[in-house]
């Protein structure tokens, strides 16, 4: 009788861990960062293609902290042409088989004004908080690439790609060594392909 009311406590105790156990697994996959992507649109016109594209962003509570502690973030959109092969080829070679074309938005906190900052291409917009930012910051509409291209002119062959990453690269050499090693400080989307569509369909901020 002692030894079943020993074990039947034992039992207890370890059914106990294992839900605490899968909390907070649950509560760690809840809060877990990352990029997700949501659309790829691309709009011919005379000259260029523009790419609309909307991508969820989530930060870890490393790249939160710092941030607040003002760091800028450099998220990098790229996209890159996969059809026709023969032009796709082409610019891989010209850019060591890196993307097509790039395009940078910075993400900041400022300390005085407890906003957060989205810079892209010297243009700056303010929120009043970090969901706000990540949302803006996961959109981009209008993006042109390929201006003045043959690709343009021919677009029934056309295929692409796109995706969004924190650029480490573009940080200070300190910040890039503390980033080694450390899963918490990468962030990037898996490609997510283009869909050619009407300027009416495009992606809006």
């Amino acid at each position: 009788m002692v030894f079943i009311t020993r074990f039947s406590v034992k039992l207890a105790r370890l059914f106990r861990l294992a839900m605490l156990a899968a909390f907070l697994l649950a509560a760690a996959q809840g809060h877990a960062s990352g990029i997700e992507p949501q659309k790829a649109v691309a709009v011919f016109s005379d000259s260029h293609i523009e790419i609309s594209s909307r991508f969820n962003i989530t930060l870890s509570p490393a790249l939160e902290q710092a941030l607040q502690s003002g760091w800028a973030l450099p998220f990098q959109f790229e996209f890159q042409l996969t059809r026709p092969r023969i032009y796709a080829w082409a610019y891989q070679i010209s850019d060591w088989f890196g993307p097509t074309e790039t395009f940078t938005q910075r993400l900041s906190y400022q300390s005085l004004t407890h906003q957060y900052r989205v810079n892209s291409g010297g243009l700056s917009r303010n929120f009043s908080s970090l969901n706000e930012a990540l949302s803006a910051l996961g959109i981009i509409s209008g993006w042109r690439v390929l201006i003045d291209s043959n690709v343009v002119h021919d677009g029934k062959d056309f295929a692409g790609r796109v995706r969004l990453k924190l650029d480490l690269s573009q940080l200070p050499k300190p910040y890039q060594l503390a980033a080694i090693g450390q899963p918490e400080w990468h962030l990037d989307s898996p490609w997510i392909d283009l869909t050619v569509a009407s300027e009416s369909e495009a992606v809006q901020p």
